[in-house]
């Protein structure tokens, strides 16, 4: 398990050389970091042997000695306790070398599975009064509990949703993902170290300020309280857009699981009043307002709506069709797919319903290689521009994508920059006009108060 104190602090937690908050931060850690506990049980039965010289063979204290870095721990260095320290060496040394002696024998049986020297038992804090010394056999090796496994511990695959930030900065977009998690990992650190990666998808990226590291994290009572590191704040580019992605990808990843409804901020320990320009001391909500839907989920979303309306448009109901209708832009028609708003016809919702029963000619731009006006009524429009073939059984459909062109540009892209269109296309019917006769049916769609309206049909052929 991945965490953020070393073993000096372990040192100095035993040796009740910190301050009763740093205690109270580690005593919490133990709890949950099963390899901190390890070395805090190591450097506990480390004073118990250290009690006995007889434990420790004279000969190996003094070449662990020989190899341990003593400069590092000279009187012209600051480390811990500064010179004092080095003062003491002569007392520390026997126990540095039985503490050195105990992580060889650890690592020799985890590499030759042979234990002979002493018993370990990982789950306590330290040594229990009733635990007896083995009297060693072989100073190679270690008795360990037949519960206390050295293999990999076996890991829990859980599928969960991320949120990282689009390329506009103004939502956060959902990113599916499997991750593993060891045994006694916490999912929520597992979850918010896998949020720090960098997205799969294209135009995602990563909000959290570089360099931020997760201190501390638990949950209780819905409420997640997430100690983050100063990088968290120092980092942040700045701006509120920034600010809303780093902090609403954090919080809506982690309300994603079970049991969290809130998160908490601290820094390095402490609750602040403003991260940049948002309240910071009070837990957030989730917020969905904020959730852009993915590629994928948009391009269902389209697809699912363009079949109502090609279906509608096969079937020449009009009601049905208008529901689809963008209720302030209309919907434009286009003959050609190059599109010209001053020229080509739109029509409200409201239109839209009673245009196949009405007699009126109205004029929708110009013939291909003639030039001369095309005045037709909806119904002849109907039928020579938009259901010309059967589209809802077409022979390709694609979604954003131009299947073919004639010498005419399609503009689509450029005159709706933030729709999705569908085309439905036939490739040609007489083998004799070797694919000349191809036919397309372009409906475009535009999002408007969370939901995709028709904003322009438009039929595609080859063109002169």
């Amino acid at each position: 398990m991945k965490c953020n104190f070393n073993l000096d602090d372990i040192i100095k937690f035993s040796e009740n050389q910190l301050s009763d908050e740093e205690k109270g931060r580690i005593k919490e850690h133990l709890d949950v970091c099963e390899k901190c506990r390890r070395h805090y049980g190591v450097l506990k039965y480390t004073e118990v042997y250290a009690k006995d010289s007889s434990l420790v063979s004279e000969n190996i204290s003094k070449k662990v000695m020989e190899v341990i870095d003593v400069n590092r721990y000279s009187k012209d260095k600051k480390f811990g306790l500064g010179g004092s320290f080095y003062r003491a060496m002569p007392v520390i040394k026997p126990i540095l070398a039985s503490a050195a002696v105990l992580v060889l024998v650890i690592a020799g049986a985890a590499r030759f599975g042979k234990f002979g020297l002493f018993k370990i038992n990982s789950g306590s804090m330290g040594p229990s009064p009733t635990d007896s010394v083995i009297e060693p056999r072989n100073t190679n090796t270690a008795v360990l509990p037949e519960s206390t496994s050295l293999d990999k511990e076996p890991a829990e695959k859980l599928v969960v949703t991320l949120y990282y930030a689009n390329s506009n900065a103004d939502k956060v977009v959902p990113e599916k993902r499997e991750i593993e998690i060891g045994k006694d990992t916490q999912k929520e650190r597992a979850v918010f170290e896998e949020l720090q990666k960098e997205p799969k998808s294209e135009g995602l990226y990563n909000a959290i300020p570089k360099g931020t590291r997760l201190l501390s994290v638990s949950t209780e009572g819905g409420i997640c309280t997430l100690d983050l590191s100063r990088e968290f704040v120092d980092n942040n580019p700045g701006g509120s857009a920034g600010e809303l992605m780093a902090l609403y990808s954090i919080v809506n990843t982690m309300t994603e699981l079970p049991g969290i409804d809130k998160v908490q901020f601290l820094i390095e320990g402490q609750k602040r009043e403003v991260y940049i320009h948002a309240i910071f001391d009070a837990p957030f909500k989730r917020n969905d307002d904020i959730i852009e839907k993915s590629p994928s989920e948009i391009k269902a979303e389209v697809e699912a709506r363009s079949q109502i309306a090609v279906k509608a448009l096969k079937e020449k109901d009009m009601e049905k069709l208008s529901l689809l209708v963008h209720p302030v832009k209309g919907v434009l028609f286009s003959p050609y797919s190059h599109i010209e708003l001053d020229k080509h016809r739109v029509f409200t919702k409201e239109q839209i319903k009673g245009l196949l029963e009405s007699d009126e000619v109205y004029y929708w731009g110009e013939y291909d290689g003639s030039g001369e006006p095309i005045e037709l009524t909806f119904k002849q429009y109907y039928e020579k521009f938009i259901y010309d073939h059967d589209f809802a059984n077409a022979e390709k459909v694609a979604y954003n994508e131009i299947l073919q062109s004639g010498n005419t540009i399609v503009n689509i892209s450029d005159v709706y920059p933030n729709a999705k269109f569908i085309d439905y296309y036939f490739s040609g019917f007489n083998p004799g006009y070797d694919g000349m006769d191809w036919v397309s049916l372009r409906l475009v769609f535009e999002k408007y108060d969370g939901q995709w309206y028709l904003v322009c049909i438009a039929h595609g052929q080859w063109t002169i």
